[in-house]
């Protein structure tokens, strides 16, 4: 039996929000996130060891090399016949993928506020308050995931391989107590002791000692990446002996970005960079660069390479799998910018009147004058390599058991903060549904409950489904994790 088989303009808009806010944030943002590997449907609290074909792209490309073979649900008796179906070598998709967002300074209601920018109300000055002191050492983090095309084949001699196009963006901010402070209050922030009026009419706070954003923000960092992958895949089985069953597999990526933020105050050090497509219209104010990208288009601002390797190994009924994923480096070398240390005083902004991103942004990006923006030329950063371990146990073909855990490597833009572990069931109800349960935690999420479902119809040629990040937030508001990955044309032939 088998033992796997089941297995626009507008949201740029909103995209462009909340580059804006981190923009605004490369002094006040800390961001580490991982939820991509919960992007693929029919799988919820474990992945490693069962994804295949070309949903194992990124998460561990030695499970290419399964032999696809055909699934037995019972065997046929002289009463009755069996329930089958036939070995599927191909697999096809489109537009399959997610997003995820957790907070632990937004309630549930906030985080979709956020999300799809609903609110039209303001903020008095006790929700200010209360936003302040939510945020202090809080925030919010966000991932997408989504395979725009993707195509697999695995042969029953000498491999299999898989080509996939993968939008990818993750981003994260958490603020101080200085640098909720300001968001939230602005000019009333008690960092300010002064009020004048400039020449326009306006009040403008200013502090009579000011600092450094290096003293006001140490310990925060911005750290936000958007880019599309281009990959191509390999796995092999390369051991059957005695029963044990070894599969080794690589990945190479070619990547194009159009976001790139990464920025860290640390032991009292300052340092920022910024490349942005000209598509989201920032502005640096009077600073100008060599590496300029005229007009308005999503051109990418640069680009890159990758490669994940990975193996797995089966014995009896218990599965091993680990990986390495998103080794290498991006070159960015379009509308680069780098922000120096700089003394912030003189605000004039009342700070945020809402969690509507979209129409609060403009109030504190100005015309870049708060920030010391400089050109580049050209600037390059690692991507954010990570290290994966599974386990998983095959019960029967109805029930399967697993375990996870994945933890950053280097610390860069999208690298995570803290390891995430997480386990759970996979049950077959029939030959046309299957579910999924688990149990997890870390990277600054508290626990959660991924759940799946998935229908596989047509003789297993047509699966569909929907995957969930954390069942728990839409029964509980606190540190909620809004996530939902979906997939409705997946084919198997």
């Amino acid at each position: 039996m088998d033992r796997r088989s089941g297995t626009t303009m507008t949201l740029a808009a909103r995209f462009s929000a909340l580059v804006v806010v981190v923009l605004y944030g490369s002094v006040i943002i800390t961001a580490q996130s991982e939820t991509s590997d919960f992007a693929r449907i029919g799988h919820a609290g474990f992945i490693l060891t069962t994804a295949t074909d070309y949903q194992c792209v990124g998460i561990n490309p030695a499970n290419l090399g399964f032999v696809p073979e055909a699934q037995i649900f019972s065997l046929a008796t002289p009463m009755m016949g069996g329930s089958e179906r036939r070995r599927r070598d191909w697999a096809f998709t489109a537009i399959e993928g997610g997003f995820s967002a957790h907070s632990n300074a937004l309630a549930r209601g906030d985080i979709f506020d956020l999300m799809f920018q609903s609110s039209s109300g303001t903020f008095t000055s006790a929700q200010k308050q209360a936003a302040v002191e939510a945020f202090s050492d809080g925030g919010m983090r966000f991932n997408a995931d989504v395979i725009a095309i993707g195509a697999s084949y695995q042969s029953q001699d000498f491999g299999g391989f898989a080509l996939t196009v993968r939008e990818r963006a993750t981003g994260t901010f958490i603020l101080n107590d200085e640098a909720a402070n300001l968001i939230f209050k602005g000019r009333d922030s008690p960092y300010f002791d002064s009020l004048a009026v400039n020449w326009n009419g306006d009040s403008v706070a200013f502090a009579t000692a000011p600092k450094y954003y290096s003293e006001l923000f140490d310990g925060t960092v911005l750290s936000m990446l958007w880019f599309r992958e281009f990959a191509g895949s390999y796995g092999l089985k390369i051991l059957d002996v005695a029963g044990v069953k070894v599969y080794a597999g690589a990945t190479v990526k070619y990547l194009e970005s159009y976001a790139y933020l990464d920025a860290r105050v640390q032991q009292a050090s300052f340092v920022a960079r910024s490349a942005l497509s000209p598509f989201f219209g920032i502005n640096y104010g009077k600073a100008t660069t060599p590496s300029v990208i005229p007009g308005s288009a999503l051109a990418p601002i640069g680009t890159g390479w990758g490669l994940d390797v990975g193996a797995t190994v089966e014995f009896d009924r218990w599965t091993l799998s680990a990986s390495i994923v998103d080794m290498g480096k991006m070159v960015f070398d379009g509308n680069v910018y780098n922000a120096g240390d700089t003394i912030l005083n003189g605000l004039s902004s009342t700070g945020f009147d809402g969690y509507n991103i979209f129409n609060e942004a403009q109030k504190i990006t100005g015309d870049g004058e708060f920030f010391k923006w400089e050109g580049l030329q050209s600037a390059d950063a690692e991507l954010p390599t990570r290290i994966k371990f599974g386990a998983s146990f095959f019960y029967s073909y109805r029930l399967q058991f697993g375990i996870d855990a994945v933890a950053s490597l280097n610390t860069t833009a999208g690298s995570m903060s803290q390891p995430v572990v997480s386990g759970g069931a996979n049950y077959r109800a029939t030959p046309w549904l299957k579910l999924g349960i688990g149990i997890g935690g870390g990277s600054n999420m508290g626990v959660f409950v991924p759940v799946s479902i998935l229908f596989s119809v047509f003789d297993g040629f047509w699966e569909m489904g929907l995957t969930s990040r954390d069942l728990v937030t839409y029964l509980v508001n606190k540190t909620p994790v809004v996530s939902l990955a979906t997939g409705f044309l997946r084919f198997r032939i």
